[in-house]
């Protein structure tokens, strides 16, 4: 979920001041942005990185890299605004725990959603009404009174997972949390292309999560994208129009659902790039034939989209796909870049997210991420991959 909170915002440009045909310079701003700076590489952007990592892709992806945290730390009012060229846009493409407190006043335009709808995606109130929207489900959720045993505690602000956990039913619910009753089948992320007034809807994978500590859904990779009913494929498109209806996006934005049977239940919207959705390019690209990026331009994509119903009769390719599983410490260890230099001869799959230099990582830290193509390596193979 994305980090609640005031935001002071002095004549803070909207996304429609800057043209997104133009090619050259975009910030992108994030927890982790590797994947997000990969694909704006694709579609002919020069990325900033602004992250906690600054791995060996994202270093190899980004124009420039700088530390996240030296930003959080700034007295400055518009810490930004120093190291970008001639007005390049700001894309939010990671869960921001800090808030935005920071990067709200700033001078320059954002690529996507602004500040201000990333907070009015995270309200419950909204939520309820998107639900309502789109005639899909939306769980039982309160705000106040008393912790329900066995409900799940969302910290409002956390994200990868890390701030859900199961109640025990003690005391009241926590400040800065909501209480949501568990909802029973797969947990999926839905990518969409947002066109304003109306998303596309490009492919759904499955999320794959870890139980650390009293944290049962961390993040640890996706598989897809998925085969879906057709009843599923409406929900999803009515639920993909109504958050442009409700708050109007121009580009990559993703919906975390639970899917069972016919039935989509709504948890949560994230107006950004999203962690599967390289894994939807991958099945895009390798359908087409061609590089695809959800950094590029609207006509892209509704070319692509309309080829597909033309040539194969569905709405996104779901025969192509892939996996992406990140990779935890089981122990306190030191990684090195080394660690991840002999790939399989038939290069069955790639690392991303590689430290680029000697790093102590603590047990149940990440150490770096595979993806591989499902048709040349099975889910088993994939989960026995050690390092």
């Amino acid at each position: 979920m994305q980090t609640p909170g005031q935001i002071q915002i002095s004549q803070t440009p909207r996304p429609a001041d800057f043209d997104r045909s133009r090619r050259g310079p975009v910030v992108l701003v994030g927890a982790s942005v590797r994947a997000a700076a990969e694909s704006a590489r694709i579609a002919g952007f020069s990325p900033i990185a602004v992250d906690h990592y600054g791995d060996r892709e994202t270093l190899a992806a980004a124009r420039r890299w700088y530390g996240l945290d030296d930003f959080l730390d700034s007295a400055e009012s518009r810490p930004l605004d120093r190291i970008v060229p001639k007005r390049a846009p700001i894309a939010i493409v990671g869960g921001l725990q800090s808030g935005y407190r920071w990067i709200g006043p700033t001078r320059l335009p954002f690529w996507g959603a602004s500040p201000e709808q990333f907070l009015s995606c995270d309200r419950p109130e909204f939520l309820s009404d998107l639900a309502a929207h789109a005639a899909v489900r939306f769980p039982e959720t309160r705000s106040a009174g008393a912790a329900s045993p066995g409900w799940l505690v969302k910290r409002r602000g956390s994200s990868g997972g890390l701030g859900v956990s199961y109640s025990e039913g003690v005391g009241e619910i926590p400040a800065g949390a909501i209480l949501q009753r568990p909802v029973r089948g797969r947990l999926c992320g839905a990518s969409f292309f947002g066109l304003g007034d109306r998303a596309m809807l490009l492919g759904v994978c499955r999320l794959l999560k870890k139980r650390i500590g009293p944290h049962p859904f961390v993040f640890a990779g996706a598989l897809g994208p998925i085969p879906l009913s057709v009843a599923s494929v409406h929900s999803l498109d009515r639920l993909g129009d109504a958050v442009c209806c409700l708050s109007p996006l121009v580009g990559p934005f993703n919906i975390d659902v639970v899917l069972q049977h016919d039935t989509v239940t709504l948890l949560e919207v994230n107006p950004r790039w999203s962690a599967s959705m390289e894994l939807v390019e991958r099945a895009w690209g390798a359908t087409l034939n061609e590089p695809c990026s959800m950094f590029d331009e609207s006509a892209d994509w509704i070319r692509r989209v309309e080829q597909i119903a033309l040539d194969r009769g569905g709405v996104f390719p779901s025969d192509r796909a892939f996996i992406k599983r990140v990779l935890f410490a089981r122990t306190d260890r030191r990684v090195v870049a080394t660690d991840f230099d002999g790939p399989p001869s038939d290069d069955r799959w790639v690392w991303k997210d590689v430290p680029r230099r000697p790093t102590d990582v603590r047990r149940h830290e990440p150490l770096a991420t595979l993806i591989a193509p499902l048709e040349r390596m099975s889910l088993q193979q994939a989960f026995r991959v050690m390092v």
